[in-house]
């Protein structure tokens, strides 16, 4: 029989394995978010945006053959997987991580991703370019609608998200570029960051109207209210850290 002495201690020892606990399953759960937040999938963005299109290039095709083949060895899912688990240790705590993964355990979790991941492949761009021509420009959804998208897309800081990314991708092309084909230009030299703030204006006039059609074409499938309990969620500690942490993760391997 435990006396109460000792059962205060039992109790000590309980509560101090239990806090205990999620920091050194950490990786455990780092691992399962990368999986079930289907991350990888970044990877076909990366690749895509810093693929050089023959079209939009005067130089030699063996150049460009050249920088394609770096993008394609030098962005591995082993490097990539690294990178974003790196940094989204440092961006997330371990009740965020538990957040995060119940988040996409749930049906309307995975339902959402799903859709992103339909919306966010390169092979799927044509469709939503056609959805947003022959739909959109009719007729746009209801006012309480897009106000539902619009507070969607400044929950998850879309803008500026996207116009970092795009910014970073273009930059990161560039100095591939450089590295195979080293030109006389002094403005290709600049620091990365005075490059991308260079770009960053013109990409952001475009940004919004741009993410909010997508929006409109990757979430049509869901309700009003899925959306607002997306919306709840997105306004949480967990998914903002989340967000800034693969932003980051991005921005540090290109």
């Amino acid at each position: 029989m435990i006396d109460k002495k000792g059962f205060f201690v039992v109790l000590g020892v309980l509560l101090l394995a239990a806090s205990a606990a999620p920091a050194s399953d950490k990786g455990v759960l780092l691992d399962e978010l990368y999986e079930q937040a289907q991350l990888e999938r970044q990877l076909n963005w990366i690749k895509s945006s810093m693929t050089l299109d023959y079209s939009e290039y005067t130089l030699p095709d063996k150049v460009l053959d050249t920088v394609n083949q770096v993008v394609r060895v030098r962005y591995s899912p082993l490097f990539f997987r690294v990178s974003m688990m790196n940094t989204l240790d440092e961006a997330l705590t371990v009740d965020e991580l538990l957040a995060l993964v119940e988040w996409y355990n749930s049906p309307l979790g995975q339902k959402i991703l799903k859709l992103e991941t339909i919306a966010n492949n390169p092979f799927n761009a044509p469709r939503i370019q056609a959805y947003i021509e022959e739909r959109l420009s009719r007729q746009l959804p209801r006012s309480s609608r897009t106000a539902l998208i619009e507070e969607l897309m400044v929950a998850l800081d879309v803008v500026e998200h996207g116009t970092e990314l795009a910014a970073t991708a273009s930059v990161g092309a560039r100095r591939i570029l450089l590295e195979v084909m080293p030109v006389i230009n002094e403005g290709a030299r600049r620091p990365p960051q005075a490059l991308k703030a260079r770009e960053k204006p013109a990409i952001r006039r475009t940004m919004s109207e741009r993410m909010k059609s997508i929006f409109f074409y990757t979430y049509r499938s869901l309700s009003d209210q899925e959306i607002r309990r997306y919306l709840e969620f997105a306004r949480s500690s967990a998914m903002q850290n989340f967000q800034r942490g693969q932003v980051l993760a991005i921005g540090r391997m290109l």
